[in-house]
């Protein structure tokens, strides 16, 4: 009986061990599945990747949007998350841009409603590879035609702001401000795209 026991303990422990050798190879699967090279998107591609369509009806995005398989932004939210600070809801995510010739990752944020999306936020943090750039010449050369609307800001300069009304073919009319910093060597640049003039209308110039 006592053998019969210790022969039982056995088979469970080898099982055991069985499931353990699994669940070990399928997350180093899993973590380098993850691992794979995020695919580089051009900034003109990505800002056209949020605007709306001319023959949307909606005139503000939805959070199911840019969910779908091949999207150039990797999500690291599964939920939307509630920010207290700012009382919107946000979503994070990253995508790996080429500025000049330079792949550079940057941070995407949509924030809104619990329904809608109202912004989009691409952001650089402090990178010594990405200089200030123009983003009216990038835009223009990707095919995207900018109209001056506010902040009359000259660069090169270590900070400041722009915003521009977009007009892409077969898009609706979209706005951004982009902002810049820099500071030791260290630039950070932030893009926002609306979907209404009037939030960009009442953001400040720095």
């Amino acid at each position: 009986m006592l053998f019969n026991n210790l022969s039982i303990f056995k088979l469970k422990l080898l099982a055991l061990f069985k499931n353990s050798i699994f669940l070990f190879f399928l997350f180093l699967f899993c973590n380098n599945q993850q691992a794979v090279a995020q695919k580089t998107c051009e900034l003109p591609a990505l800002i056209k990747y949020f605007t709306l369509g001319a023959a949307d009806v909606a005139t503000i995005q939805s959070w199911e949007f840019g969910t779908e398989a091949g999207s150039p932004v990797k999500w690291s939210d599964a939920q939307l998350q509630w920010d207290e600070t700012t009382s919107t809801y946000l979503k994070h995510g990253t995508a790996l841009i080429i500025i000049d010739g330079v792949p550079t990752t940057f941070t995407v944020i949509l924030s809104g409603t619990k329904i809608i999306v109202n912004r989009v936020q691409i952001n650089l943090s402090k990178s010594p590879s990405v200089p200030v750039f123009e983003l009216e010449r990038i835009l223009n050369a990707g095919g995207i035609k900018t109209v001056y609307l506010k902040c009359d800001n000259v660069m090169p300069k270590s900070y400041g702001t722009l915003a521009y009304s977009l007009f892409i073919p077969g898009k609706k009319e979209a706005w951004v401000a982009y902002s810049w910093q820099c500071l030791k060597g260290e630039c950070s640049a932030n893009i926002n795209i609306y979907y209404e003039k009037d939030k960009v209308e009442k953001l400040p110039c720095y």
